[in-house]
Parts: C-alpha cells; sequence; structure tokens
C-alpha cells in the first residue's frame, strides 16, 4: 500500500502532520513518543506481537508510513501509529505473488477501558485504508490491528467480530471475520518488559502509572536510560514521562519525581522546556534545602551553647535533626528565658 504521493515505497512520517497534542491522553502521548523510536518499535513487535504473525516479518525493514492521506478523525489517532514491513520470501513464494515484496501495516490502538465498540472502530479504520488504496489503483495488503491495553481489569469485552455478532456456522462465509491481538500491559510479566530501554520505561509506565510503587518502578529504569541515550533524546523524553506521571499520578509528586531526574539527568534540556522547568525546580529545592539545613545546624548549636551555659545535659544531634527551625527557635527561646530568669 502507498500513498497518493508516491509510488508504493512508504514514506517517513517525520514530517508529516502532527496529532494535535490537545487531543492526546498522557497515554497516547507516552506510546507515540515511545514509537517514534523505530527501534523501540521494532522491539515491541518482536517481543509481543502474536508469535504466528512475528515468524513472517522482516523486522529489520519495518518503517513508519505517511498518514497525510487518512481523513482527518483516523489521523488524529493514529499518526504515529501505522508501520509498513516486508514479509518473508516463503510467503511471498507459496502465495505466488507477482511482487517480491508486500507490506504488513501493523495498526496500533491504545486502550485504558475495554470498549465494546474497539472491534468496530477497528474494522472502520481498515476499511477507510483499503478505500485509499482502491482509489490510488494500489494493492491491497494485509492488515494486522494490534491494541496495546493497561486497563485496571482483564479485557472482558469481545475479541472477534465471531464474538461480538454470533451467527449460524453456515453463515459465517458471508459475514467478515476479525480477530483483534491485545497486548496486555497490565499483566505483564516484568522479566518481558527488557530490551529497547526506551520501550522498557514506556511500558513500567503504562504497567504502574497508577501504583503507590511506581516510583520505586521507576528509579532504576531512569538510571539505567541516562546512561543508554543521548542528551539530545532524553530532553522531550523527560518531557514526555514528567508529563505522563504528573497527569497519572497523584501519589507520585512532584519533588519525588524532581529528585529522580536531577538524580539520573545531569542534562541542560531547552531554556523554557518542561524538563528544564523541572531541573530548575529541583536545584531551587536543592539549595532550599541546603540553607535550611545550615540554618538548623546553626540553631543546634546555638542550643548547645546555652544549654552549656545553664549546666543542662546537651542535646545530641539525633535529638536536634528532627526538629524544625520553628520549633529550635523556641528551644533557644525558651532557653535563653531561663538565662535571663537566673540573671535577675
Amino acid at each position: 500500500m502507498k500513498s497518493p504521493e508516491n509510488d508504493g515505497e512508504p514514506t517517513d512520517t517525520s514530517a508529516s502532520p502532527q496529532r494535535d497534542k490537545r487531543l492526546q491522553s498522557p497515554h497516547d502521548r507516552l506510546i507515540n513518543q515511545t514509537l517514534q523510536q523505530l527501534d523501540a518499535a521494532r522491539t515491541l513487535l518482536a517481543k509481543h506481537l502474536p508469535a504466528e504473525v512475528v515468524q513472517h516479518l522482516k523486522l529489520s525493514t519495518l518503517a513508519q508510513v505517511d498518514t497525510s492521506f487518512i481523513d482527518r478523525n483516523l489521523k488524529l489517532r493514529l499518526a504515529d501509529r501505522l508501520f509498513s514491513v516486508e514479509v518473508s520470501d516463503k510467503i511471498v513464494n507459496s502465495l505466488g505473488l507477482k511482487h517480491n515484496f508486500v507490506y504488513v501495516f501493523i495498526l496500533i490502538d491504545h486502550k485504558s477501558t475495554d470498549e465494546p465498540r474497539t472491534l468496530v472502530q477497528m474494522l472502520g479504520y481498515i476499511i477507510r485504508i483499503w478505500e485509499n488504496a482502491l482509489d490510488n489503483g494500489q494493492t491491497l495488503v494485509p492488515i494486522i490491528p494490534w491494541v496495546i491495553y493497561n486497563g485496571v481489569t482483564p479485557w472482558r469485552a469481545a475479541r472477534s467480530l465471531d464474538q461480538l455478532i454470533p451467527v449460524p456456522d453456515t453463515w459465517k462465509r458471508y459475514v467478515p471475520g476479525l480477530e483483534l491481538a491485545i497486548l496486555d500491559v497490565s499483566r505483564m510479566d516484568d522479566a518481558t518488559m527488557g530490551g529497547n530501554p526506551i520501550l522498557q520505561v514506556a511500558l513500567t509506565l503504562l504497567k504502574y502509572g497508577r501504583e503507590p510503587k511506581l516510583d520505586a518502578a521507576l528509579r532504576p529504569l531512569l538510571q539505567m536510560l541516562s546512561q543508554a541515550i543521548s542528551l539530545e533524546q532524553s530532553k522531550n523524553l523527560l518531557d514526555t514521562i514528567r508529563t505522563y506521571v504528573m497527569s497519572v499520578n497523584p501519589i507520585v509528586g512532584e519533588e519525588k519525581l524532581d529528585e529522580m531526574v536531577t538524580e539520573f539527568w545531569p542534562v541542560q534540556p531547552e531554556p523554557g522546556s518542561v524538563a528544564d522547568q523541572l531541573l530548575k525546580k529541583g536545584e531551587a529545592r536543592g539549595e532550599a534545602r541546603g540553607e535550611a539545613r545550615g540554618k538548623s545546624q546553626e540553631k543546634g548549636n546555638t542550643i548547645r551553647t546555652l544549654q552549656l551555659i545553664l549546666g543542662n545535659p546537651q542535646s545530641s544531634d539525633e535529638e536536634l535533626s528532627g526538629k524544625s527551625l520553628e520549633e529550635l527557635q523556641a528551644a533557644i527561646e525558651s532557653l535563653q528565658q531561663q538565662i535571663a530568669s537566673r540573671l535577675k
């Protein structure tokens, strides 16, 4: 399949219109950011697409497809999720294809709830792509629909049109058939998430994004990621991670996320970017914490001096470290009053 502007070869999507970010959920933005990295997309397909499909694909030929030919409603949902890939020579020969290659389009849609209408939506997307091919005199090619799902509960909606529209066996030859491959990220084994570091972070966020333990799951991955990608790549990725976490997890606050970022990402993002703001806030908090520690130490020394003057036992570091600046100041004023009363 090709877009109207070319002769059959899928084109690079880097120059194609981007999806309206206002319409993107945090999950959508995370997945799109991940799939823009072809190595991450290739690893995702290799490790998690059904084996009976993967065994016939030449994943080294994976490429994003220009979707500017798709109507607006479909483009807004799938702009960075349509891929082409060559199939094996065995398939070409066994089917007697006239071309030495065909393209299988991997259509990936994301769901966080198991919507009953998903099957009908996917069938509609496929029909629109085929209609475009016919309008442009192109050969129809297989389209593999694939749902990435990270709902709280297991997928319970119909996975095939047979389940959605039951018909007698004698009717099935007249009724369209379609079955969805579903990757249930929420119930994936962590061990299967390995491989491409960007993909590993994305899958971890999708699985643990709502969990209180997200920071524990994310910290070692951020450390690994900080050593695996370039400074330029990290800028957009930090923005995506930060936006995702702050949007879906009310427990992992901005300060905790900021501490992880500043610990593992000694970078200088573009001025004014979300990552830049995050790092600056982290630096400001670090300076404030350092200043507060200095003031606490100073007040602690004052307390010990006053206690020495009064002949009282001196407080230990452990006793003073748990007190706020206000509590330390109150202790100083109390000791000063005791000294003043003795001088009367």
